[in-house]
């Protein structure tokens, strides 16, 4: 796990402002990685609504998987409460106060990468503010 500009190949967790921008990124590669308010998480918040060790995301073969680790508030995939569930590109994750967004462009096909297009080429803009320029 690196913090700092993404690395081709890589998934990379965002912590999401309340206006909807990043305010930081996290690189994550083949290790696992501990998120919660202690200094010796790999991915450390200072939020009192999370746990020291939260919550992990370890890789799992050709993807990840975001495993709570019995955190007094609960981890949140996509709004629903969770203990162990597969990633996907831009799932949002509650934690304490705090929101994520997963990142793994290598999971998306070539076929949806690009932007999505509406009638006469009119392309169609998402409307989380950008948290991965």
């Amino acid at each position: 796990m690196k913090p700092g500009r993404p690395v081709l190949n890589m998934a990379t967790l965002y912590q999401i402002s309340n206006d909807g921008y990043s305010i930081e990124r996290w690189d994550i590669d083949e290790e696992s990685v501990v998120v919660g308010r202690s200094g010796q998480a790999q991915v450390s918040v200072e939020d009192e609504g999370l746990s020291r060790r939260h919550f992990l995301i370890v890789h799992d073969g050709e993807g990840y998987v975001l495993k709570d680790l019995s955190s007094r508030n609960g981890t949140w995939l996509d709004g629903r409460r969770i203990f162990a569930e597969k990633l996907h590109h831009h799932d949002r994750i509650l934690a304490g106060n705090t929101l994520f967004l997963f990142a793994d462009p290598a999971a998306v096909p070539p076929t949806v990468r690009g932007p999505r297009k509406g009638p006469h080429g009119t392309v169609m803009l998402t409307a989380l503010k950008s948290a991965l320029a």
